[in-house]
């Protein structure tokens, strides 16, 4: 597609134009807002990718999906030749093949941005083809596969394990954090580390198990509270329309939260709970300071409430 699209730029300063007009706002303030946000947009659009990969052969398992997709999009985008191999369906605009062994041994960059529940079995598929180029996953939990990545390094295959730390809807990972973990293969580190430091992330570099014991505060404990907020007022006997009307910043904030992660794939976080190991840590911890925010709260002494919160200041200080 062309960066510039005349049509549809009038019909997005008009969209502004009719939200602002709804809510009692000015016009053609609203316009000049959305004028500002294409210019801007086109500007970046305009930045040359960097063609890097040209030349380069990749294999997107699992591409049709939503990080799939994204991870086909940067691919190309820098030079690479993509394939998308993925039973769960099809992704426009690329070649999908059926026969998966031919092309992992020919592909330069072979990516498993599977479903977290099948990654596991396409991951052997993979290596069962003897691959001779990068192998690496975008998996958010890393115990399940981590037996394999560790005998696929065993066996000479320059494999590694990433994490992008965002999700499909960011147009580029620069200056945004990439976790990269060694599963034994030092050829694999530095090709992927290189991957993503030379398209301007931020690589942060752990092992597999640290990296799953972050994650489970990192995505688990973010997506448990945002649940469990909207469980609570669910079950509350009020209305989300009446509690709304009489909202404040804070209450604001936990509300949309909730609202953007209840519109997301069920079987993916579960899975970034049920797979991880810490799970069950976290919720004893989870519980244990529910019972105590419930004690101190319910005390006519406040001493045991202020030394949560000084507890929980100094530490987020920090």
């Amino acid at each position: 597609m062309t960066i510039r699209d005349r049509n549809r730029e009038r019909k997005v300063k008009e969209a502004f134009s009719n939200r602002a007009c709804d809510l009692g706002l000015d016009r053609e303030v609203a316009s000049k807002i959305a004028e500002l946000l294409i210019s801007d947009s086109v500007k970046a659009q305009r930045r040359q990718t960097r063609q890097d990969l040209v030349g380069r052969k990749a294999l997107v398992i699992g591409g049709s999906g939503r990080m799939g997709s994204w991870v086909c999009r940067r691919l190309s985008n820098r030079g690479a030749s993509v394939k998308v191999w993925d039973p769960r369906g099809r992704l426009d605009g690329y070649e999908n093949i059926r026969d998966l062994a031919s092309p992992a041994r020919e592909a330069d960059i072979i990516v498993i941005a599977s479903p977290l529940g099948v990654a596991s079995d396409e991951l052997r598929l993979v290596l069962k083809a003897k691959p001779v180029g990068l192998v690496f996953d975008v998996c958010s939990v890393k115990a399940h596969i981590a037996k394999q990545l560790r005998g696929a390094a065993r066996s000479g295959v320059k494999v590694a394990s990433a994490h992008p730390m965002f999700g499909p809807n960011i147009p580029t990972p620069e200056g945004r954090n990439v976790i990269v973990c060694d599963c034994g293969s030092s050829e694999g580190v530095a090709l992927l580390k290189k991957l993503f430091s030379s398209s301007g992330a931020k690589v942060v570099e752990m092992s597999l198990e640290e990296h799953d014991r972050l994650m489970v505060y990192v995505l688990g404990l973010p997506h448990m509270s945002s649940i469990l907020f909207a469980a609570t007022l669910a079950s509350s006997g009020e209305s989300a329309q009446s509690l709304s009307r009489v909202q404040g910043p804070s209450f604001e904030k936990m509300l949309a939260a909730s609202r953007e992660l209840s519109k997301e794939s069920v079987r993916v976080y579960h899975d970034i709970q049920a797979l991880n190991p810490n799970t069950r840590r976290l919720f004893l911890k989870f519980v244990n300071s529910v019972k105590f925010f419930r004690k101190a709260s319910i005390q006519k002494d406040p001493s045991a409430f202020r030394k949560l919160m000084e507890s929980n200041k100094k530490y987020l200080e920090a």
